[in-house]
């Protein structure tokens, strides 16, 4: 199903542009003007945005909110906590694979993965404070997955020499690196996990990465931009190539969910989508009840 925006992306759009202008600043004029430059730019583009991904509308509403207040990360300081509470909750997802074997375990790790995706702030009516992470990771591992593909992604694997890790969020990608660890350490595969290029909303960048050491288990590199999702045109031609010779692309997050799922057939490449569906648009895409699980997997195996 293409992700298009949907008529409640419009509203949630506009109420990220406050959530992320006071984010970036504590002046209540600046505030304003961003607000109300996003608000005049939905209204003057009107149709033509139901015909982009929504993970482009939040991209041009971060980007307005960098030119007007002048803080170029606002989630910085979200970004380095979530990375430090995922570090101290990391050995407690480690003793649960530890209590497994093969298969078994590896699976645990990549539901881990997708539960580190509850690890977000810019999603309408979806809220986990901060403090509450380490609760938030332990209810989601105790639920499962509803849509459940990993024995395919599994299978996938044990053909392939070349992974693509598309990284999502700061913090989740600690529990990332759990999962690339029981993939490497399974199959004899070259990893290559993905970051961006600079700061867009909590999504980890290089300074993340090296921060909880991914690079002890994979090859890092950055996808040469800062988008949310994959924007095939600003990406670096590394990155472009990187995603030509994979063998399979796991994609974290719904942004890689929103904009992967309209370019699959460009593409061709097979596509693990591994998150949490905390948004009502992607929930129904997905036809799974919001806060739903989900390892799904497109192409040949």
């Amino acid at each position: 199903m293409l992700m298009r925006v949907r008529l409640l992306c419009i509203p949630c759009t506009l109420r990220a542009a406050y959530d992320m202008a006071r984010k970036a600043t504590d002046d209540e004029e600046v505030q304003r003007k961003i607000v109300l430059e996003v608000l005049r730019w939905l209204g003057e583009e009107g149709e033509k945005l139901m015909n982009v991904t929504p993970a482009m509308l939040h991209t041009y509403t971060f980007k307005t909110v960098q030119r007007i207040s002048g803080n170029n990360d606002p989630f910085a300081r979200l970004k380095k906590i979530s990375n430090s509470l995922a570090m101290k909750v990391m050995p407690i997802l480690k003793r649960e694979i530890d209590n497994r074997e093969g298969i078994e375990a590896l699976k645990f790790a990549a539901l881990g993965a997708v539960c580190g995706n509850s690890i977000d702030f810019e999603v309408e009516g979806y809220h986990v404070p901060i403090e509450e992470i380490e609760k938030a990771l332990l209810n989601c591992l105790r639920e499962g997955l509803t849509i459940n593909e990993t024995e395919r992604l599994i299978n996938a694997l044990t053909k392939s020499k070349r992974i693509l890790y598309l990284l999502d969020n700061a913090g989740e990608i600690v529990f990332d690196k759990i999962f690339i660890e029981a993939i490497v350490r399974n199959y004899p595969v070259k990893v290559i996990a993905a970051v961006k290029s600079g700061p867009i909303l909590n999504d980890a960048t290089i300074e993340d990465a090296l921060e909880i050491g991914l690079q002890e288990v994979a090859e890092v590199i950055t996808t040469g931009n800062n988008y949310i999702g994959l924007n095939m045109d600003e990406s670096s031609e590394d990155f472009r190539r990187e995603l030509r010779e994979a063998d399979v692309i796991i994609a974290k997050g719904q942004g890689y969910y929103e904009s992967i799922s309209e370019i699959e057939h460009i593409l061709g490449k097979s596509v693990a989508y591994m998150l949490r569906a905390k948004c009502p648009v992607i929930a129904e895409s997905l036809n799974v009840l919001r806060g739903s699980n989900i390892i799904k997997f497109v192409g040949k195996i």
